[in-house]
């Protein structure tokens, strides 16, 4: 279960990063952006590692992950949306670092959806009580 522990800590990073980075876009902070696309980068470089086969939803439950098994029988699709969030990233940073605070920003979000929707599940149901 330390796959999935780390997984979800690294998305929220992400996810994080990505809202600081769309704020700090918008306020124009270029040192900022690069911070947060950097954050993005390194975790983006270490996910395909936090995906082990047998991790996966039917293998561990609904509960456990929303890890779909279409990652393992599409792995090189689910790497390269891996990878093309962060090529996304590293455009950004440079962008940022070239004096473009705004470029790109909000193209990063966009990526997400490459891996989130044809490998991600749904929220399990939380039983009413």
């Amino acid at each position: 279960m330390g796959a999935v522990t780390a997984r979800r800590a690294a998305m929220k990073a992400i996810s994080k990063a990505n809202k600081a980075m769309k704020a700090a876009a918008k306020a124009n902070n270029a040192q900022l952006v690069i911070q947060a696309s950097n954050i993005i980068i390194k975790q983006a470089s270490r996910l395909p590692k936090m995906f082990p086969k047998g991790t996966s939803r039917a293998k561990l439950g609904k509960k456990a992950t929303r890890s779909k098994a279409a990652i393992w029988k599409n792995w090189k699709k689910f790497i390269a949306a891996n990878n093309k969030m962060k090529a996304a990233a590293v455009k950004v940073a440079a962008a940022a670092g070239a004096g473009n605070a705004k470029a790109g920003a909000k193209g990063i979000g966009k990526t997400c959806g490459g891996c989130h929707k044809p490998f991600r599940g749904k929220k399990a149901k939380k039983k009413k009580s």
